[in-house]
């Protein structure tokens, strides 16, 4: 090859990686909202809102069996290897994903390169570009000070964990990762609950710390090119969102704060946001001294929840199943 054209090549090649670059890593501000229809302030009667009765009380699955998981923060139950559960760590955390059973037993971990863990805090596992394929959704949106620009939702199929080897150790390439980058219409926020809508593989984040939790939303498909800015839909009179999701089929909804699991019912053909204009009710909770973690089963006949270790109290898997 000519002298020249390897010159120029080499010059392309450097080029398109700052280019690159530049895009993942560009401070983006929110784009105008102004056309963007007004957020619901949604009002419900919070000193009448009914425990449901068709799911019993929690059963206590035992202490999570690897020690490594302290400080529990997301939890998807997954939808391709039968009986196992997914959980990570959040702020300080490594960038893996453990697998866990249905009685806290430990299957090993993922690590998931081309990653950081600044802050994960939840996972949701639901459908993504491919069809038929199940896909986690990890998001690193915790910002307790509200100082981060971006927020980074991390994407990719759900491993196969047969393949795992004799220590339980694996990983997930970073080519095969997705990093879809948001920014919010009104500056930065904390915020611990991720959910996906079946439906439409729309994202909904739910923000912890403000007077009033807010929702937003990230309406597919989701460029992993361009930041993109979230869509502000609603606000809940309560505040303190720590966990939340949306079952495998739809229709049932939960958000869970530091005491109570709130749950919504959508019938065919409603949007989330019509679900969740109507009164919640109540799903039984077990208050765990730092319960950050929620998630249905599959078929939605039961659902988990886990904490992080706080002080001497080591994290539990607490199962409620539908009566």
């Amino acid at each position: 090859m000519h002298k020249n054209t390897l010159l120029i090549t080499f010059f392309i090649i450097v080029l398109s990686s700052m280019f690159t670059s530049c895009i993942k890593n560009k401070q983006v501000e929110p784009t105008d909202q102004s056309d963007v229809k007004k957020p619901i302030v949604l009002n419900y009667n919070m000193s009448d809102i009914k425990e449901l009765e068709f799911f019993n009380n929690y059963v206590d699955k035992g202490i999570i069996e690897n020690k490594g998981i302290d400080e529990a923060s997301g939890l998807a139950v997954s939808r391709s290897n039968p009986n196992r559960i997914w959980t990570h760590n959040d702020k300080g955390g490594a960038n893996r994903l453990y697998i866990i059973g249905p009685n806290a037993e430990s299957y090993g971990y993922f690590w998931i390169w081309g990653t950081g863990n600044r802050d994960w805090e939840d996972i949701c596992i639901g459908p993504g570009p491919e069809n038929g394929k199940n896909y986690l959704y990890v998001g690193d949106m915790g910002d307790n000070d509200a100082v981060y620009n971006q927020i980074i939702i991390n994407r990719f199929i759900e491993p196969d964990i047969s393949g795992l080897d004799s220590i339980g150790i694996n990983r997930v390439d970073g080519s095969e990762v997705d990093r879809l980058i948001f920014v919010y219409p009104d500056g930065p926020r904390d915020a611990e609950c991720l959910m996906i809508d079946p439906w439409t593989k729309d994202l909904y984040i739910v923000t912890k710390r403000e007077a009033r939790s807010s929702i937003y939303v990230a309406r597919y498909p989701h460029s992993t090119t361009e930041v993109k800015t979230l869509e502000k839909i609603a606000e809940f009179p309560f505040n303190r969102a720590l966990a939340g999701d949306i079952s495998a089929d739809g229709k049932e909804i939960v958000v869970k704060t530091d005491r109570r699991l709130y749950y919504w019912k959508r019938e065919m053909g409603e949007t989330i946001l019509d679900a969740l204009i109507r009164q919640p009710s109540l799903l039984p909770y077990f208050v765990e001294p730092q319960g950050e973690a929620f998630a249905w089963k599959p078929n939605a006949d039961g659902y988990y929840t886990l904490s992080e270790k706080s002080g001497n109290v080591e994290p539990r898997l607490y199962y409620y199943s539908r009566k």
